[in-house]
C-alpha cells in the first residue's frame, strides 16, 4: 500500500516471505535472535544504506511507513531529509514525524504476512482496525477489530465490549460490523503494551 498515484508508483517490489522467515525463525534460540538482531541493527544503521534511501526520496514524494504497533503502512508525504531521518506529513491524520529512513516503504513492498488459517493468526498476520472472528467459550461466534496487538492475545472491539482472545482462535472475516477504535501514533517503531497477565483480561472472555 502505497500514496503515489498511477503514474508515480513504481512496480511492487517482489517482498520476502515474510511467513517462511518467520517459521524459520522459530527454530532459533534467543542467543541467534540476538545475534541477527545486532547484524540486523548495524545494516540498518548503515551510511551507505541510508545514502542510498535518501537518493531515492525528494520533497513532496508521497508513499508509506511502517508503524510496528499497529502492524500496518502509514500513507505519509515527505516534508524534509534530515542527515538521519526523514520529516513526514502522516496522512492519519496530518501530524508531522520525524521516522528512521528504514522505516520507509519506497519500494511499495507488500508488507502482509500470509498465514495458514487453519493454525490461527499470529500477531505478524496482523494490523490494527482489521476485523476477524473467533468462538468465545459458549461457541458463539463473535467478530471485533482489532485495536491492539498484545504478544499472546489481541484485543478486540466487538459489540458487546472489549475481548482480549488468544491468537490461536482468531480466523479472518471478509465482512464483519465491530466497534471503532482509535489507531495510536507511533514515532519509533517501539511497541509497548500492558502485560498479559493483566487481571482484568481472560483468554476468550470479554474484559469487563
Amino acid at each position: 500500500m502505497t500514496c503515489k498515484t498511477d503514474a508515480e508508483s513504481p512496480p511492487a517490489k517482489q517482498s520476502m516471505d515474510y511467513a517462511q522467515l518467520l517459521a524459520a525463525l522459530e527454530q532459533a534460540s534467543a542467543f541467534d535472535l540476538f545475534r541477527l538482531e545486532s547484524v540486523i541493527r548495524k545494516e540498518l544503521e548503515s551510511a551507505e544504506r541510508i545514502r542510498t534511501v535518501k537518493k531515492q526520496l525528494t520533497i513532496g514524494q508521497k508513499l508509506s511507513y511502517f508503524d510496528t504497533n499497529s502492524n500496518s503502512l502509514h500513507s505519509c508525504e515527505i516534508i524534509k531529509l534530515n542527515p538521519k531521518r526523514a520529516l513526514v506529513k502522516d496522512f492519519t491524520d496530518n501530524s508531522q514525524w520525524t521516522v528512521p529512513y528504514h522505516m520507509l516503504n519506497i519500494e511499495g513492498a507488500d508488507t502482509r504476512v500470509n498465514h495458514n488459517v487453519e493454525r490461527g493468526l499470529s500477531r505478524h498476520a496482523l494490523s490494527v482496525n482489521d476485523v476477524v472472528g473467533f468462538r468465545d467459550k459458549h461457541g458463539i461466534e463473535r467478530t471485533g477489530k482489532v485495536i491492539r496487538l498484545n504478544s499472546k492475545s489481541v484485543t478486540l472491539q466487538c459489540d458487546e465490549g472489549r475481548w482480549r482472545v488468544s491468537y490461536a482462535l482468531l480466523y479472518r472475516v471478509l465482512d464483519g460490523e465491530a466497534g471503532t477504535a482509535q489507531q495510536p501514533l507511533i514515532l519509533e517503531g517501539d511497541n509497548t503494551h500492558p502485560s498479559d497477565n493483566d487481571p482484568m483480561t481472560i483468554e476468550g472472555t470479554v474484559i469487563d
